[in-house]
């Protein structure tokens, strides 16, 4: 069951105070593991793949790893004391790496399972909700308590926590060099020295609060806002390159971190379109409505655009055109593709997409079939 969280931000010009209620949502783009996969940025327990096996965090506190030859359970590991987990894995050498909303990130082996470390050793940080990211043999991780905070992927050990950037941070950093890019609810997005933590000299201060994660391609940042419009901005710059839509707002809004590919930004609304737009201009190409919210980033899988909405249909898109079409459910085409609702980030690899419902199934899409080709439970017996 969703948990609903009210969010107090402050619009920054005027001064005003909004309470949004929202239902915990997907917070960014990724999915599958950097190494072997294509990748978006995500939340809510989004599925990782590599070298043949899908990672999988469950809000009852568990992080399961599936064989995708023999579509089975290789290792389960449960968090004690119990803890939901709205993170989606990362796999890094032999170590996958796990946030949970008690506050505590886990390094536990691919091969068994077992726990390497868990930071902090004793205690917590705020809860981690958005996907920490991982460079240069260190994991940042955007926490509650409104910091972001850098571990040596070895060890587990604090390298650095920056100073509060915001009442909680539930987006995920992105990373370009030696910076590191945080956007927050607040409306600000900060750069970060990657090596100290400590604020660089350029931010960017909103009239409204950002509700996605950074994306950054060339020298622009992508980021959806509660003003329901998505915004293009120049990195260095204190002023946008342009919003979308440009005169009027869009029908709720863009939550999900918008994906960019060859000059094109794909971005899923709440108001349950898919929109393509260009990069440099901000121009509409074209629109593709689902029928029903989008709180998840879309992906490529073999140059096709694949976006899934809250109901559980999951639509394959031609990238080109806009034009698309549902996956079917095999068992009964009056329903969703899958009878389950999708809030999770997807995952590809080599023609299948990798989906964690709301149903705690693991479920597996042959793109070129067109179909649901086998699911799993992530529920453990007891």
């Amino acid at each position: 069951m969703a948990t609903t969280l009210y969010l107090d931000y402050r619009m920054k010009r005027p001064k005003s105070l909004f309470v949004v209620v929202i239902a915990l949502l997907p917070l960014v783009l990724v999915s599958c593991s950097i190494f072997g996969g294509a990748t978006v940025s995500g939340g809510w327990g989004g599925t990782a793949f590599s070298d043949g096996i899908i990672y999988a965090g469950t809000r009852g506190g568990r992080v399961v790893a599936i064989n995708s030859s023999t579509q089975s359970r290789q290792w389960d590991y449960a968090i004690t004391p119990t803890t939901a987990i709205y993170t989606t894995p990362i796999v890094d050498g032999d170590l996958v790496y796990v946030g949970t909303y008690s506050g505590q990130v886990y390094a536990l082996t691919i091969g068994q399972g077992v726990e390497r470390w868990v930071y902090p050793r004793t205690g917590s940080i705020g809860a981690i909700v958005a996907r920490p990211v991982v460079a240069n043999g260190t994991i940042y991780i955007s926490s509650s308590d409104g910091r972001v905070y850098a571990l040596n992927t070895t060890y587990g050990d604090l390298k650095w926590e920056s100073e509060p950037l915001a009442g909680k941070l539930w987006t995920s950093p992105v990373i370009i060099g030696d910076t590191l890019y945080v956007s927050t609810f607040d409306g600000y997005i900060y750069a970060l020295s990657t090596e100290t933590g400590e604020l660089l000299d350029w931010s960017f201060a909103s009239e409204a609060g950002f509700a996605s994660s950074p994306v950054i391609y060339g020298d622009a940042i992508y980021v959806g806002s509660f003003d329901r419009h998505l915004y293009a901005i120049e990195i260095g710059n204190n002023v946008t390159m342009w919003k979308f839509p440009q005169e009027k707002q869009a029908g709720n809004w863009f939550w999900a971190s918008p994906i960019v590919n060859e000059g094109i930004v794909y971005a899923g609304c709440l108001d349950g379109k898919l929109y393509a737009i260009e990069a440099k201009t901000g121009e509409e190409l074209w629109e593709f409505d689902t029928g029903g919210p989008i709180v998840s980033s879309p992906l490529f899988a073999d140059n096709l655009l694949i976006v899934a909405n809250e109901a559980g249909n999951v639509y394959v898109i031609n990238p080109n055109t806009g034009g698309g079409e549902r996956i079917r459910n095999s068992e009964n085409d009056s329903r969703p593709t899958i009878n389950a609702q999708i809030k999770a980030s997807l995952c590809a690899q080599e023609g299948l997409v990798y989906i964690r419902a709301e149903d705690n199934q693991l479920y597996v899409v042959d793109i070129d079939k067109r179909a649901v080709s086998w699911n799993v439970s992530l529920t453990v017996e007891k």
